[in-house]
Parts: structure tokens; C-alpha cells; sequence
């Protein structure tokens, strides 16, 4: 792959992230916490295998990761310090 292509592949999927996720920049975590047995019941997750959580912004926005795009499972996140 050429570097053309790598810089506007890249680009493209920085618009994408952009697009779905922007909404949370600027935002202030307020508060992270687990999903209740109700919560987990409403995404069709089993409570007591899920480690699921929120995470809540000082708005009330709610993040809640997933293991993927459909659902199929709480999600983790991976939370490193960019060099």
C-alpha cells in the first residue's frame, strides 16, 4: 500500500470515528460505574457474566462500550497514556 493511500484510508477512518464518537469530545466524566442486572437485561446481557459499566459525563450523557457494533456483549476499553 502506497502512502497516498495509507494517508487517505487513515483520514477516512478518522471521519468516521469523528462522526460516531465526536459528540464525547470536550465532554468531563462525571462518574463510572456498573450497569444494574435491569441495564444489562435492557441490552440482553447476561448480569451475572458481564462486567458491564457506564461511563456518565457531567451533562448526563452515558457511554456504555460493547464488544461490538451490534451489541453482542459489554465491551472494555483500553486506557494508555499517548506518546
Amino acid at each position: 500500500m502506497n502512502t497516498t493511500t495509507e494517508k487517505q484510508e487513515r483520514q477516512e477512518r478518522d471521519a468516521l470515528m469523528r462522526k460516531e464518537f465526536g459528540s464525547l469530545i470536550g465532554k468531563t466524566v462525571k462518574d463510572v460505574r456498573s450497569l444494574t442486572r435491569k441495564e444489562c437485561e435492557l441490552f440482553a446481557w447476561d448480569y451475572d457474566y458481564n462486567y458491564a459499566f457506564a461511563i456518565v459525563f457531567s451533562d448526563n450523557t452515558v457511554a456504555v462500550p460493547s464488544a461490538d457494533a451490534e451489541g453482542n456483549g459489554a465491551g472494555y476499553i483500553f486506557i494508555e497514556k499517548q506518546e
